[in-house]
């Protein structure tokens, strides 16, 4: 899979009116920069996460150290906070909300997307899974670079 460089807008919200939300995230990292991922609050009955990727690789440095090509975190399943040392030659992360109804990981949907805010250093991520009646409150984390 080709990795983006460039954010993604969610041209449907942007017909709407709404010009903010991205489906696709990228955020600038420096080769081996340490990232600490929050996961602040759920509300939707559907199951919640968030995809992140590199050019070559993320490490969790918990358990055996491998270096994963992606990593796919569920909030009911990760801990609360986790850190990961990302790896780059590009200098990209990719991140985007993922979502299960009960069939499966979801993503990248026609009204799928997140509203980003920076406060203090840290990006706060509201996320919507689908649906255009929506206050972007289904998933929000958080992302420093540490």
């Amino acid at each position: 899979m080709d990795i983006r460089k460039r954010k993604i807008i969610n041209k449907a919200f942007a017909e709407k009116g709404i010009d903010n939300v991205i489906k696709w995230d990228i955020q600038k990292i420096k080769n081996e920069q340490e990232i600490r991922i929050e996961f602040i609050s759920k509300d939707s009955n559907n199951r919640q996460g968030v995809w992140l990727k590199t050019d070559n690789g993320i490490e969790i440095p918990v358990g055996n150290n491998e270096i994963h090509p992606g990593i796919l975190l569920w909030e009911d399943t990760a801990p609360k906070e986790v850190t990961f040392k990302c790896y780059t030659n590009d200098g990209f992360l990719s991140i985007y909300n993922v979502w299960d109804k009960g069939g499966g990981k979801q993503s990248q949907a026609y009204s799928s997307g997140m509203l980003i805010e920076e406060l203090e250093g840290t990006l706060i991520y509201r996320c919507n899974d689908f649906g255009f009646e929506t206050d972007f409150s289904d998933l929000v984390f958080s992302i420093d670079k540490i």
